[in-house]
Parts: structure tokens; sequence; C-alpha cells
């Protein structure tokens, strides 16, 4: 592995911009890593390393003119395959888009292109992002890069195992439930799901709308901050975006003394849910040391955790039905050859090209928005969902974070079943759209890493991203470590 490929973000961005390396040459370091490890990992369903070379090229043109450098020039970044490159494929790793191709840029797309990123490729994911171990992409299984019989987590596993495994600095993915800082628990890195409506999702392929969030993945949380500070801020295309300005989230990032200002809120309803004991002895140490470093623990209370399973599989599934009536065979994607009538043509279009976990979500929530079903499972579902709002910001009162394990299990091998239970922390951020953050603690002794997560009021991701680095900073986990593969 190349040794540049262990600088971080901040640091790339300075030896590229000073000129004491070249972007072309980080980026075929990202595809020579690549080429290494890909046939085991299988994170990217596509590369375009001509193009991306190009943009490469131009930015060591802008270091060598003098022009002034974007705020990620020349940084090799890889974009999940649900969010939209003018140009280039989107499948959703869905055999329904395998020929779809992107007719404009995501707002994060267009963000990192001004800021002067170097798209490396498209990473694997659960097919429409349904899924929690990108077993369910209709094209590959991608592995976890600390032990390859084991799931990377889901549904943004591939950019997670690409991050893990040095292939790119950081990547973008997309967070439902968890999907983003549920396998960056399982693959040891930061992962980042903003507050709902912080960063636009124009552009990004809707599984729930109410739900979804881009967020980011990284070595580091200061290049999580970085890389938030590009894509964060208003746009009129998407009607949920807040309208704030862009700010930089790397300011007040090495506070040495926040740890000692913040309450940090433990849930008393950990002890409710069966928890793998190695990761239990590890959230109790990393405890310890928020404490020793003078942060005030106390005990919250969130009664409504127990509906969290509940309320995500009904309200999600009521909107994945939505969002994907319009995959109809007729606009675009996949049509069959064997439709007699309209409603044969859109019932063919779907069951040939649809994998299991998609129809299986549809199914349901269409039985749950049914005439007969709406007010007794979907409108008491959002009822609920307002009670759990109100439990959390209760919560809020008496602590500035709440403090959890970032999964309740290991990662499993292929083939095994993730609980519904595993991501009851993680989804809560999206019930509530509230911030959420997982950041590597530990190793259990077989060798796989374990995270740990905080969750935030809504659109405290400045201070979230200051909690978090200062947990970083003692929890001393080695960002240098790269799995063997």
């Amino acid at each position: 592995m190349d040794e540049i490929l262990k600088d971080t973000v901040k640091d790339l961005r300075l030896k590229i911009c000073s000129g004491e390396v070249k972007s072309v040459d980080v980026a075929k370091a990202c595809y020579k890593r690549i080429a290494e490890v890909e046939p085991k990992i299988k994170a990217f369903l596509l590369l375009n390393e001509k193009e991306a070379l190009r943009h490469a090229a131009q930015s060591d043109d802008k270091v060598r003119s003098g022009a002034k450098c974007g705020y990620l020039e020349g940084v090799p970044i890889g974009i999940k395959d649900n969010i939209m490159i003018k140009g280039e494929s989107m499948t959703s790793a869905s055999k329904y888009l395998e020929n779809y191709i992107s007719p404009y840029d995501a707002t994060v797309i267009e963000k990192l292109k001004t800021a002067g990123a170097v798209f490396i490729g498209r990473t694997n994911m659960d097919e429409f992002a349904m899924g929690s171990s990108t077993e369910t992409s209709a094209f590959q299984k991608t592995a976890n890069p600390w032990n390859t019989e084991y799931i990377p987590g889901g549904s943004s596993g591939g950019s997670a195992a690409a991050v893990c495994a040095g292939m790119v600095p950081f990547s973008l993915g997309t967070d439902t439930g968890g999907s983003i800082r549920q396998p960056a628990g399982f693959c040891g890195v930061v992962g980042f799901k903003p507050s709902y409506g912080l960063v636009s999702r124009y552009g990004a392929c809707a599984l729930a709308s109410s739900f979804d969030q881009i967020g980011t993945f990284s070595r580091t949380v200061k290049d999580t901050a970085m890389l938030i500070s590009v894509i964060a801020g208003k746009d009129y295309r998407d009607p949920v975006c807040e309208p704030t300005d862009t700010i930089d989230y790397t300011f007040g990032l090495e506070d040495a003394d926040i740890l000692k200002k913040l309450k940090i809120g433990i849930p008393k309803e950990l002890s409710d849910y069966e928890t793998d004991p190695e990761i239990l002895k590890a959230f109790e140490e990393s405890v310890k040391k928020l404490k020793s470093e003078g942060s005030q623990i106390v005990e919250v209370s969130v009664p409504s955790y127990k509906y969290v399973p509940a309320l995500y599989k009904i309200i999600m599934c009521a909107e994945v039905s939505a969002n994907i009536a319009k995959f109809d065979g007729i606009r675009y994607g996949y049509r069959s050859p064997n439709g007699k009538s309209l409603n044969d043509e859109y019932s063919k279009s779907r069951g040939e090209s649809l994998g299991y976990e998609v129809k299986k979500r549809i199914l349901f929530g269409t039985f749950v928005l049914g005439a007969k079903n709406y007010h007794k499972y979907y409108h008491t579902a959002q009822k609920v969902r307002t009670v759990l709002i109100n439990d959390l910001n209760k919560a809020f009162t008496a602590c500035d974070f709440i403090f959890s394990p970032a999964t309740l299990q290991m990662p499993v091998k292929f083939g095994q079943q993730v609980s519904e239970e595993c991501d009851i922390f993680t989804t809560v951020s999206n019930l509530g759209g509230l911030p959420g953050i997982s950041v590597p603690c530990g190793f259990s002794r077989s060798g796989m890493p374990m995270g740990v997560h905080f969750t935030g009021p809504r659109l405290s991701d400045a201070k979230i991203l200051q909690a978090a680095r200062a947990f970083e900073r003692v929890s001393e986990w080695d960002i240098n470590r790269f799995p063997k593969i």
C-alpha cells in the first residue's frame, strides 16, 4: 500500500496544493490499491479511471498556474451508487437501473466538483439501499476488509469497505436507519449522518424520504468535518433542506477542554437489549475514558426506544412503497419484453428486475398503506414517532449527547442475519432527524473493530463533531492500522 494513502485528507490536500505531490499520483495510488484488494473486497461497481485521472491532472494544472485551490483540491473520493453523477451510470445496485445514465449531478456532486475532489468510482450497496449487509446487491457481495468471510454492514457497505481498505481517503454514503454508521462500526471507520435537511438529497435515489440523509465515511473525524463543510448547506431543490449557509465544521475541533464541558447521557434502556459482551466491555471502557477527561456522565431514559424496530419497519416500508412506484418500466429503467397489458407490464418489469428484499418491503409498505390498514398501522406509527421525538428532546434537557455502542452485535458471516435490535441506537437518529456519528473504539479478540455512537439534538452537528473528535483523541485508536487483505 502506497504511503501517500495513509495521509489524512487535510494532509493530502496540503501536499497537493503545495506541489509536494501530484493529484494524478494520488489517484494512481488509489487505483493501484484497488487492483490489489478489490478482487477480495468487491467494494466498487464502477471505476472510471480515465475520467478521474483527467480531473486529477486539471487539479495539478491549477496548482502549477498558481490558481486558488478548492477545499478538497485533487483529493480522491468514492461515491455510493445511488447518488447521481452526470453522464455516469447509477444502478442503486439493482438490475432495474443497470443501464440508467444520470442526466444531471446531485447537489453534493456539484459541490464536490467545485471543491476540486476527484471521483474514483461508484461503490457497492444493498439494492436500492434496502439491507444491512450489502448482500442484497444485484451484482456482487462486498466483504469486510478485516475478515473477508464477514459482512461489512449496509446498506453503504461498499463505501465503508473502500475507506477501511485504504482504496480511497473518504467516501459518500446514504443513511436511512443506520446505513452509514452501522457499516462504519463494523469496518472500523468514522461514519457520520448529519441532521435531517443539513445536506441536500437532490440527486440521491430515494428510499424513505422522511429518513434519508447523505453522509460520510472517513478515517478521522477531522476528515469528516472537512467533507461536511463542503456538502452541507441550503438547496432550493430539496424542500426539506435547511436554509443554512455553508460553515467550516473543522472550527473548534481541537478544543482540548471540550469533554470537560459536556454532559454525556447513557441510555438506561441499553440494559434491555442483548449486547455482545465484548462490545459492552469496550463501551464501558469508553465511558470511563470520557469520565476521566472530565465529562459528566448521567443516566437518561427514552422509554419509547422499545418501539423503534416496529416504527422504522412500518414507516420506512410505507415510504418505500410510495417511492418505488415510479419504477414502473415505462419511463426509464428495465422494461419487460413479456408484458401483455399495462398492468402486466408493470408487474413483469418489477418482478423480473427487482430482488427479494425490495419486493418484500414494497409489499409490506403497500399493505400498511391500504385503506383498511392505514389508520391502524401507518397513522398510529407516525403518532408514536412523535412520542419518541418528545422522549428524545426530554433526554437532551439532561445531557448534551446520548452515548451508546454503534451496534449491539459484531459483524456476522455471509448468510447469517443481523438482528433487528442491532442498529436500534442508530435508527433513532433517523426517526428523530438527529445527527449521529460512529467512531471506532477498539477491536474484539477475533480482530474485528467495534465502534461507539454519539446522538445529538437536531442541528447540533458542529458540536457533535467536536465531541467525536475529542473522544477520538482519548480512544487511542490507531488511524494508520489497516487490515491485512
